[in-house]
């Protein structure tokens, strides 16, 4: 005997709701589409970053952006007294004059003796014995009377910071002139002739070895400094010269403040982007008159 199928019978009101129903899901769909089309559009075209707005983060460069416009560098000449003091300010490591000359990029070095006692300082005071009495204005100013100079600005960086500035930038690149076998109670060197890439340690050692030598030595420690310029003022440090200074004002005692980096930024931009073009070394700070 054949099952009698069941029937289902639709009344015409409900169909119509039906029909219905699935045209405004279609309408509101389209509607969606269209609005969502029209806003990639119009946020593509005023330079909106879709990518950032969802999450996903894309890699930028690292390093800052310089203008392709030539940078327009006024003339100026700027002194500066850079030394290295011991950590407890009981003493003084080595001490460099350095004159900037703009737009020549030319860069001026003396070495000078902390523990002379010029006459013009008087009351046989050095620049050392000062530093430990009243501090560093009061050893920028003795070496201003000392030697007739305007010093424009200061550097001074403790052995920790000295070697940690050098590691920064991964070492600094050298000249020995001759090959070095030193050892004493204090100190204890061995370096080969040539260019060596010098870390910190290393370079600190050969800086106080060089005040072991005399007026050679001396000598010597301003073609270093010279090289440690050099070194950071070179293209290869451009995009990182912010940072630079950074290091400089925050782990270093220092009176070049943002204001002066912000001022000067055009002649330190032509000094990375050119490198040292005139270097020189002089034997006594009379010579940079």
């Amino acid at each position: 005997m054949a099952r009698k199928k069941s029937l289902v019978f639709e009344t015409q009101k409900r169909s119509n709701r039906g029909n219905t129903q699935k045209f405004w899901l279609i309408l509101i769909a389209s509607v969606i589409a269209i609005l969502s089309i029209s806003l990639v559009a119009i946020l593509k075209n005023s330079d909106y970053n879709i990518d950032t707005a969802f999450g996903i983060e894309k890699e930028t460069e690292t390093s800052e952006l310089t203008s392709e416009a030539p940078t327009v560098v006024f003339e100026a000449e700027r002194t500066f007294l850079i030394w290295c003091a011991e950590s407890d300010r009981e003493g003084i490591r080595f001490m460099n004059i350095v004159r900037v000359s703009m737009p020549d990029c030319k860069v001026t070095v003396c070495a000078v003796d902390p523990y002379s006692a010029p006459d013009t300082i008087g009351g046989g005071e050095t620049p050392a014995s000062i530093y430990l009495k009243s501090g560093e204005k009061a050893l920028v100013s003795s070496v201003e009377k000392a030697y007739d100079l305007d010093i424009d600005r200061y550097i001074c960086a403790s052995e920790t910071q000295f070697k940690s500035f050098i590691n920064y930038f991964s070492g600094i690149d050298i000249t020995v002139p001759e090959q070095i076998n030193h050892k004493s109670d204090s100190l204890s060197l061995v370096l080969i002739k040539g260019k060596h890439n010098l870390k910190g340690d290393t370079l600190f050692k050969y800086m106080l070895y060089l005040n072991t030598i005399g007026e050679n030595g001396k000598r010597r420690q301003s073609a270093v400094m010279l090289e440690i310029i050099e070194g950071i003022f070179n293209p290869s440090n451009l995009g990182k010269r912010g940072r630079i200074f950074n290091r400089i004002a925050n782990n270093m005692t220092t009176d070049i403040s943002i204001v002066d980096f912000s001022s000067e930024e055009n002649g330190i931009v032509a000094l990375m982007e050119n490198g040292v073009l005139q270097a020189e070394t002089v034997e006594s700070p009379e010579e940079l008159h």
